[in-house]
């Protein structure tokens, strides 16, 4: 039998519907509900190189254990950032081409001999206007002066959706690297600031206006991002968006369109509560990138009562660790001071004086590294991925007493992920402890206490197990 086919239980199937019954009978109102079919929970950022510094290397024995650990904790996707191409253009390549092209193909195969998909970085905006196919009608302005992110070794313009030209350049890009690489889908840093902020192109520009721009409504950004995803999906792929207008509580606004798969989000945001608040409803499905640089020094752990309670998950920081290796060339001079593009700086110099010290696995890292992070993502992930399996039938943020006696209070949320096994993720975002009871007796998947009656720290999350009451087939 191929290890493809699975073997259905009718016990286990009674069980799934008696706990979908019990739900759909008891629980009447709730934010949202989304039933999972191919969602994959666990995805790691896997650091490969330190470019500018060098080229990435070739896979080695290192990249092996990391791989197999991944299969062995029930990994499925890695996503490699933007090291793994030319994008400064100093090895003689650019930004769609792998500066060391054989270790390329040898990691995305190394990934699949471990059941891992692979996804690489791109960009919809972020293009170096030092490059030699940039063009200046892809240029986006404000107040009389061109979009750019510059610090580190970045200039990178942000160049326009309206524009054809770039819309050309990249999509067509995009193709050669699905016709050339066993890549698994793409992983887009969009680059993007709303057009309703910015100037008007000039005519010189030649861009098309052809979309509503407003503060609620990013049409040609939108139409962009829905022609990259329909790239990706012609070549049955995984397509994930990071988009920091969809994390921030100023200019944040629910899209119009939905075409992704997984929403990365969280770069640059300190108050993670005020994310949670933000993000809570967007379109499945949200994975937190927390950034360890800004977010204040405090148990890592609450990062998960800020995120399962609403089906979304911290992706892990992982991979090579990251040295703080600086590029020593004269193609490239180095602009310190700009958090937004990390720090090799500030890394070298910390181990330099502390070469024990826990390392670093990404640019958004704390300096040094913390174990308590990846200590307790693993700690989570198994939980979570039993909370997630296909099949499961998840209630966010049920409202009223469904499932409750008693008092209930502000900033409370209880979701409910129904299958064989029936959860409870319940996370109180008050600034008090309280106490919550229940109707029945549910488990503490942590301590093993059963209980109807639970005491909830402020920013606690608490993961329940329904008791079962369902016998076994009969003899």
């Amino acid at each position: 039998m191929s290890s493809m086919v699975k073997v259905w239980d009718p016990f286990i199937e009674r069980k799934r519907l008696e706990n979908l019954k019990s739900a759909n009978l008891t629980i009447n109102s709730y934010k949202n509900k989304i039933v999972l079919t191919d969602y994959i929970p666990a995805h790691v950022w896997y650091n490969w190189g330190e470019y500018p510094a060098e080229k990435c290397p070739m896979p080695t024995e290192e990249d092996a254990k990391n791989f197999a650990l991944y299969k062995e904790k029930g990994m499925e996707l890695i996503k490699i950032h933007e090291e793994w191409n030319d994008a400064l253009e100093i090895f003689g390549e650019d930004k769609f081409t792998p500066n060391n092209e054989e270790g390329f193909k040898k990691l995305i195969d190394l990934a699949h001999q471990n059941g891992l998909k692979f996804i690489p970085y791109i960009s919809t905006g972020y293009y170096d206007r030092r490059s030699k196919n940039y063009n200046p009608k892809w240029a986006s302005f404000f107040k009389g002066k061109i979009l750019s992110l510059d610090g580190g070794y970045f200039n990178y313009g942000l160049c326009s959706p309206r524009s054809p030209e770039w819309r050309a350049f990249l999509l067509n890009n995009i193709e050669k690297l699905f016709d050339k690489y066993k890549i698994d889908g793409l992983y887009d840093d969009v680059g993007y600031d709303p057009l309703c902020f910015l100037d008007p192109p000039s005519k010189k520009q030649e861009h098309v206006d052809a979309f509503e721009e407003s503060f609620s409504a990013d049409g040609s950004f939108e139409d962009l991002i829905q022609q990259v995803y329909s790239i990706v999906k012609r070549y049955q792929g995984i397509f994930t968006l990071h988009s920091w207008k969809y994390a921030n509580s100023i200019i944040s606004y629910p899209p119009r369109i939905k075409c992704w798969d997984y929403l990365y989000l969280g770069e640059g945001i300190s108050d993670m509560n005020t994310m949670r608040r933000t993000v809570r409803y967007l379109p499945p499905y949200v994975f937190y990138i927390p950034d360890w640089r800004v977010i204040p020094k405090e148990d890592p752990k609450k990062i998960y009562a800020l995120s399962i309670p609403y089906l979304q998950f911290p992706v892990l920081y992982h991979g090579r660790s990251i040295k703080g290796k600086m590029y020593k060339g004269d193609k490239l001079s180095y602009k310190c001071g700009s958090l937004e593009v990390g720090h090799p700086e500030i890394i070298a110099k910390h181990y330099k004086k502390h070469p024990d010290d826990y390392p670093v696995y990404s640019s958004w890292d704390s300096v040094p590294g913390n174990p308590k992070v990846i200590e307790d993502y693993f700690h989570f992930l198994p939980i979570y991925k039993n909370m997630t399996k296909p099949g499961t039938h998840v209630f966010i943020d049920i409202q009223g007493q469904s499932l409750t006696d008693g008092r209930l209070w502000p900033d409370l949320v209880i979701s409910a992920f129904v299958n064989d096994e029936f959860y409870l993720a319940v996370a109180n975002f008050s600034k008090d402890k309280d106490t919550l009871v229940f109707k029945d007796k549910w488990i503490d998947l942590e301590t093993g206490k059963k209980s109807k009656e639970w005491q909830i720290n402020s920013f606690e999350l608490k993961l329940l197990k329904k008791q079962e009451n369902i016998n076994g087939p009969s003899k």
